[in-house]
């Protein structure tokens, strides 16, 4: 075995807790790097699998003549086009009451463009005109199964329906009820597939939907060629797929978990890089009369750079491996555990040899990065100078006369205060590990406090009720009463809500308009700069993503138009600031001459006492005559947990592997300080100062390298988790950075306990060394 390699294995047996530390910091980030990114391919191979399978629309147009619509789409090139109603009336499910979805289907087959797939039952019938099917996630969260009844309010009177199947749609992976309704009460949203020549005769509804499969070049967006046919024939709104309710939300958190897929593992990696580089500049340091006395014999530039980058590399690619094996048995549980949360019916699980190449690349790549400083350093080394072992110390500077005559402090306080100025290299180090464990724990913490407190800011100061309440407009005035009376509600406030498209200057954005009384209590509104504001007395509120979408500013004219083809100009007085959506507000009277007078049903916003039960007052309140579908505040919460569930699970463990990783470079940086100062620390030993009083002077060395380190980390750890919030603002979901002062301090107390911790086996270490045998090297 040749004398280096010989070296090389040597050294890194004895320092393996440093080695295995940078080890499992190259295992951490390679593993979250292909289990997170190969579940990321995975679940867009399932998503457009499932897509390309039921012929998921890439265009929906609403409004104006269908057929002229759909003529316009086929000769516009549009391969595939369907021609369907669809509905939003109230139902009742085993008496609970809703306004749920109906849509048209062919009931002889499956449609062109959108079709399902039945699960369980069968699929319709045109003999059967009673027969529905019933979409997946409704079937779950009502407990239904075909056989089973449900009533559809349709053309003024109830019409019992029997579920025929139940099935998955594309258009429904994610139950949204529309692009700013996107999280619902799971008990107050189902969607129900009938026969469209049915639906038609219940309803008295003519098509109002054409959906088109569009050829790729572009073509399917909503500013495409077909898009811009189908306005031209009469479509008010077309909607790409992009934009479609259910998957613009699943593709939200889709991308937002890609993001985080490469940001943490990237963050792991770089630790790693660090932690590789501190212990081997640290080594050569501690090395150069070795390194020395083999140039001094002979040794070449070129071979000590590939003995230091040799060690690099091995400990970078034993990480890697380990890494990969990992990384391959986590990436199928993690795309199972999502397409099963999210009820997706096809779930593709493959390796990719891409992503297994590149974690192997990445953590070599990550050890010879580390050891590249290190090594070029030790090429550089002059063999006289080294074999004298003159570092080349500065004399004592300013800081360290300064710490001299500091008399009242112990003398082993002023040591280790004097080498924090005067071993700079190494203080930078301890501060560079204390920055990098800073930016891992706050990024991570600042997203889950920032998330909380969006969560509260919406459903505490922002929308205000309990539960939403629709009644037949028919008997608004006798509902409202009894609501008023039923025990429990302590107030009650009627609004309009109507889904409107936006539009100017070619534009369009579809949301919904809600309009509230003036002195409303049932809602916040908080303008971008953090204040509260008022409705305005005239024109509307929008959320501010609406001007970016329009390209339009405070006191700009747009034109809104409601589902019956009613058009209106209003001013834009205002923009909001809210977590979730892109909502329109305006004061009753506003709304009113917007959507029409007695247009649609009459909705009421609830507020209960304290500790009042969800599902008793569900069942009390949906018991009134008149009442015909019942939101809970509660529900909705729960809906949204469901859809955050995976964005809680990385950052949970993202916080329990950044706080793991903290302590790993912290320790990685606190053993190598004491393996540099072996020589100095020895000499104190053996000149019987206390194990204490060394122990001691460490402790505050370090510490107070530590310390220098936290104002930069909180900063850098701060900046990081804004970074992180901004990538996931669209539309849908603005997050601005929430963290208190309490995460900073936590976090900084955390790093220094970690920094006290990791003194621990330094003292350790100080007690095993072998005074003697330091004492014969450094008189060789």
């Amino acid at each position: 075995m040749r004398a280096l390699t010989h070296k090389t294995l040597r050294d890194l047996r004895r320092q393996r807790a440093q080695v295995v530390a940078v080890a499992i910091t190259v295992m951490l980030g390679v593993a979250l790097f292909i289990a997170s990114g190969g579940a990321y391919q995975n679940l867009r191979a399932s998503y457009e699998y499932t897509y390309d399978r039921l012929n998921f629309a890439d265009l929906i147009a609403t409004g104006g003549d269908p057929h002229k619509v759909a003529d316009a789409a086929t000769a516009a090139g549009a391969t595939a086009v369907t021609i369907r109603t669809q509905l939003d009336p109230p139902m009742d499910i085993g008496g609970t009451k809703l306004v749920g979805r109906v849509i048209g289907l062919p009931g002889h087959s499956q449609p062109q463009v959108d079709g399902v797939d039945v699960v369980s039952g069968n699929y319709l019938d045109p003999a059967d005109p009673t027969g529905v099917l019933l979409e997946q996630h409704a079937a779950d969260t009502f407990g239904l199964h075909p056989g089973d009844d449900l009533r559809v309010f349709a053309n003024g009177s109830w019409r019992a329906v029997t579920v025929r199947g139940v099935v998955v749609s594309p258009e429904y992976l994610w139950p949204a009820r529309s692009r700013q309704d996107v999280l619902t009460d799971p008990h107050s949203f189902a969607v129900v597939f009938a026969d469209q020549q049915t639906l038609q005769h219940w309803s008295g509804t003519g098509p109002n939907q054409v959906l088109a499969r569009v050829d790729g070049d572009g073509t399917a967006t909503a500013d495409g060629s077909v898009a811009q046919q189908l306005r031209a024939a009469g479509a008010l709104d077309v909607t790409d797929r992009d934009d479609q309710p259910s998957h613009a939300t699943l593709k939200e958190d889709l991308d937002g978990f890609n993001e985080m897929s490469v940001a943490f593992p990237l963050l792991f990696l770089t630790a790693a890089g660090i932690a590789a580089y501190v212990l081997l500049a640290r080594r050569v340091l501690a090395e150069r009369p070795i390194i020395g006395t083999l140039m001094a014999c002979g040794a070449r530039r070129g071979r000590l750079v590939r003995h230091y980058l040799w060690q690099g590399g091995i400990v970078g690619l034993t990480g890697a491996v380990a890494g990969v094996v990992l990384g391959v048995l986590g990436t199928g549980g993690v795309t199972r555990a999502y397409t099963d949360a999210f009820g997706i019916p096809d779930t593709i699980v493959h390796l990719n040899p891409g992503y297994l190449v590149a974690g192997l690349l990445f953590g070599v790549l990550v050890g010879l990065a580390g050891a590249l400083a290190p090594a070029v350093t030790a090429a550089r080394t002059v063999p006289a100078q080294a074999m004298r072992n003159d570092t080349g110390a500065r004399p004592p500077g300013p800081w360290s006369r300064f710490v001299a005559h500091l008399r009242p402090l112990p003398v082993s306080w002023r040591m280790a205060l004097r080498d924090v100025g005067r071993s700079r290299r190494r203080t930078l180090a301890t501060m560079l590990g204390t920055v990098l464990s800073l930016v891992l724990v706050l990024a991570s913490i600042g997203m889950m406090t920032s998330m909380i407190a969006a969560v509260d800011l919406q459903f505490g100061q922002i929308d205000k009720q309990d539960a939403t309440v629709v009644a037949d407009p028919a008997t608004a005035d006798a509902t409202r009463q009894q609501l008023e009376a039923t025990p429990g509600v302590t107030a009650v406030e009627q609004t309009i809500t109507t889904p409107v498209t936006a539009a100017n200057d070619g534009h369009s954005y579809t949301t919904t308009l809600t309009g509230y009384a003036q002195n409303t209590v049932m809602h916040g509104f908080r303008t971008p700069g953090g204040d509260w504001t008022q409705l305005p007395a005239e024109g509307i509120l929008a959320g501010r993503s609406l001007a970016d979408e329009l390209h339009i500013a405070v006191g700009d004219h747009i034109t809104l138009s409601t589902p019956d083809g009613r058009s209106t100009d209003v001013t834009l007085a205002g923009l909001v600031d809210e977590p979730l959506g892109t909502v329109l507000y305006a004061n009753t009277t506003v709304a009113q001459h917007i959507t029409g007078t007695g247009i649609g049903p009459a909705t009421f916003l609830l507020r209960f006492t304290d500790n009042v039960d969800d599902d008793t007052q569900r069942q009390t309140v949906t018991s009134i005559p008149g009442v015909v579908a019942y939101t809970s505040t509660g529900g909705l919460l729960s809906q949204l947990d469901q859809y955050l569930g995976l964005f809680w699970a990385f950052i949970g463990m993202m916080v329990i592997l950044g706080a793991v990783l903290a302590l790993t470079v912290i320790y990685v940086t606190m053993a190598v300080n004491v393996v540099e100062r072996t020589n100095e620390l020895a000499t104190l030993r053996a000149a019987g100062v206390p194990l204490r009083r060394v122990g001691a002077v460490l402790a505050t060395e370090n510490l107070a390298a530590t310390t220098l380190g936290l104002p930069i980390g909180l900063a850098a750890g701060f900046l990081a988790a804004k970074a992180f919030l901004a990538s996931f603002s669209n539309d849908l979901f603005t997050f601005e950075l929430n963290m208190g002062w309490w995460a900073l301090l936590l976090a900084a107390l955390g790093v220094l306990l970690a920094a006290a911790l990791s003194q621990w086996p330094a003292v350790r270490a100080v007690r095993r060394l072998d005074i003697a045998r330091v004492v014969r090297e450094r008189a060789q």
